[in-house]
Parts: C-alpha cells; structure tokens; sequence
C-alpha cells in the first residue's frame, strides 16, 4: 500500500493546507483497497448505504440525484486527487440521498470511515483533516450556489471550462448542461457561439 501513500498524502495536503506525517497516513491506508470502476459503474446508488470514502486516484465520477420520475440533476463532478462519498449517508448513518457514478475506466482508494473516526479520537491531525474535508463540501456548494444568482448560463459554461478545460471533452454534453441547469439545446447554441467567436476572432 506504500505506493498509495504519496497520492493519499499530497491529497489531504491539498485539502488541509498543511503537511500531513506520513506515520499518521499510514494509519488509514494500511487496510484499504483499491477498487477499478469502468464507465458507468456505481460507487454509490441512491438508497444505498455507505461507510466508505473515495479517493480517486485515476478517472472521472458524476455526483446526481434522481427524483421519483427518473430525472437526473447532476450535482458536480470528481477528479484525480478528490474524494467521493455521500456525507449526509456518512453523517446520519442513512441510505445515500444522491448516486455516484463513473464516466471513464476510474481507480479509486476505498477508506472506511468509521476507521477515520476512531483515528481523530486519538489524533489532532484527523480532526483537521475532518474538519478541512467537512469544510470544502460546505464551500464547493455555497459556490454553485452563488454561481447560480449571479451568473447567466453562458457565463456558468465560461467558467466550468475556463476551472476544468478537460472537461468539455471528457463529458457528456447532457451531464453538463444538467450540472449548469440548462437545456442540452441551450448548451449547444452556447457553444456554438463560442466556436464562432473563436474563429471571428
């Protein structure tokens, strides 16, 4: 598991801001697994219950929820580096209220929660690390939030390109344009203004 080490440290050290000992990384990845998802393949499906965070280490999750019609509503998307789980499943000990779900050939760390608990009883450096985990999710969706009122949806597409320039090709255009909120026909006129502008330009 050494070989996870490096990737697992680097991070929760972009996570937390802050150099994170190798002896307390240890502690978690030394019984965990590494599990391969082909596209999509589930993490997590809605109702599901979950003790497991994710960390991936190769590839591209879709994070949705499905309402009672079978409308999908895409919340965001995870890359290398980035966890996935489903915090209100973690939180409340309750099925999962969203569906985390793979776009390409993906490797993902697997941690058992409930180990990272019982580990920031005894260390300060978990409960940062917690905290800091904790602390992201809150900002990422106080993000798209404000994203929302104040930009329009060409502008919410300008800047998920300008933050994720992979990402246009990588994704499907119908996942997008559920992320940004938009019709799939309304994304595709933005487009093709902005290839058309490119070229003008």
């Amino acid at each position: 598991m050494d070989k996870y080490l490096i990737p697992f440290k680097k991070a929760l050290e972009n996570i937390t801001g802050t150099d994170i000992p190798d002896n307390e990384v240890r502690k978690v990845i030394s019984d965990e697994e590494i599990l391969e998802y082909f596209p999509n393949d589930y993490f997590l499906r809605m109702g599901e219950n979950s003790r497991s965070i994710g960390l991936i280490t190769e590839g591209l999750f879709r994070i949705f929820h499905t309402d009672t019609e079978g409308n999908e509503y895409t919340k965001n998307f995870k890359t290398d580096g980035q966890f996935i789980c489903s915090m209100s499943a973690l939180l409340l000990i309750a099925p999962s209220r969203l569906n985390i779900q793979s776009l390409e050939y993906s490797k993902v760390f697997c941690i058992n929660y409930d180990n990272i608990l019982q580990l920031a009883d005894q260390s300060f450096s978990w409960q940062h690390i917690l905290r800091k985990i904790a602390e992201n999710e809150y900002l990422e969706k106080e993000k798209r939030e404000s994203d929302f009122l104040y930009y329009d949806s060409k502008d919410r597409y300008l800047n998920f390109i300008k933050e994720n320039p992979d990402w246009d090709m990588r994704i499907q255009q119908r996942f997008i344009a559920s992320y940004l909120g938009i019709a799939p026909e309304t994304l595709s006129r933005i487009r093709s203004s902005r290839t058309i502008t490119k070229i003008t330009i």
